[in-house]
């Protein structure tokens, strides 16, 4: 952990934000060690006091437990009807009322008794103020989502999920925006260079697509040809069944004497790729049929390399520059980098096979 933790502890800056509880990748979450999930009530998994809970809810609540995630609803609320999730799930699901979020101290009792550590727990819910916030306080993997809104017909309730929303946009745009950005650069892993990443871990996880940059991550700055060592790797990746993709900013022109020898190895080459943006990239890889969660990101620059894989939900990389020749933008955001350094919060890494 980095020095500047205490400081996210107490800003209500979620680690992902999704859209609902469905959209959410859960193997990904597995993937990186997490087995508990806790889920808010109101607005997350139904809509605001009502205590229906729809098929679709169930489903899912029954799928986590199947893979083995231990569930657990932790809600403000005091409605003892809330509880029937206990009955629905037959007691898989246990549901705590009367959690008093912000305050972690009743999260942390929730903790002990499913068995579970900190680091390998996630909370779910629609409001930064409470379910992020006594998260991020207890060191949990924070998601917030949109409020609930499935088949919500009544104008009220519609008007308090909106405004839900409308108050985190505001904190976001104004006090948020800085620990989002910082959040965006912040790599899952710290490697020295390509040759020190353990591609074979990735394979196991399910990883398939890999997204190298060029400069100064497989070549020095600049330089149009590839290092026998990279060829030797490309060519081990290959065998593993990688798609391999080097996602350059610079143009078309300087590749043409790579592009003969890159699609002799079965490497794609995208030029122009105008990182950080993400749109060119991720058409690329749905045109190939890859989702999100079996990409990796790896690269030397944060702000570009791995803020662009972070935005695309891959996994991220960070190596060192091969050399200290770079170009004169770069060496300028080089300074940003070193703040950044200092800020950014740690990133789950994947775990390792027993």
């Amino acid at each position: 952990m980095n020095r500047t933790m205490g400081l996210f502890k107490y800003i209500p800056i979620p680690r992902e934000y999704s859209p609902d509880i469905y959209s959410i990748d859960y193997e990904k979450l597995k993937k990186l060690g997490f087995n508990t999930i806790l889920m808010d009530y109101d607005f997350t998994i139904t809509v605001w006091r009502d205590d229906n809970i729809p098929d679709k809810t169930l489903n899912l609540l029954n799928k986590l437990i199947n893979d083995d995630f231990k569930v657990a609803i932790v809600t403000n609320a005091k409605r003892e009807k809330v509880k029937r999730i206990e009955k629905l799930t037959n007691g898989k699901v246990k549901v705590h009322t009367s959690m008093k979020k912000p305050n972690p101290k009743k999260l942390k009792s929730v903790l002990e008794e499913l068995g579970s550590k900190e680091s390998e727990t996630v909370i779910i819910g629609d409001l930064f103020i409470t379910d992020i916030s006594a998260g991020n306080r207890l060191g949990l993997y924070t998601i917030l989502i949109n409020p609930y809104t499935y088949g919500l017909e009544n104008k009220f309730k519609q008007f308090m999920a909106g405004f839900t929303k409308f108050a985190y946009n505001v904190f976001f745009y104004t006090i948020g925006w800085f620990f989002r950005a910082i959040d965006l650069v912040g790599p899952n892993e710290f490697e020295k260079s390509v040759f020190d990443i353990d591609y074979l871990h990735l394979k196991d996880k399910g990883y398939k697509i890999l997204i190298f940059d060029f400069d100064n991550t497989l070549n020095e700055w600049h330089s149009d040809y590839l290092q026998p060592e990279v060829i030797d790797l490309f060519l081990k990746l290959k065998d593993l069944g990688f798609y391999i993709l080097i996602a350059s900013n610079s143009s078309k022109k300087r590749f043409m004497n790579l592009y003969i020898q890159l699609n002799e190895l079965g490497v794609d080459l995208l030029t122009s790729a105008m990182k950080p943006l993400r749109f060119k990239i991720r058409k690329k890889i749905k045109f190939h049929g890859y989702k999100p969660g079996e990409g990796v990101v790896i690269g030397d620059q944060l702000f570009t390399d791995v803020a662009l894989g972070n935005a695309l939900g891959f996994y991220t990389i960070k190596v060192k520059p091969l050399s200290k020749k770079e170009g004169l933008w770069t060496r300028f955001m080089r300074f940003f980098e070193k703040i950044a350094l200092k800020w950014i919060r740690k990133k789950p890494t994947l775990i390792k096979n027993e």
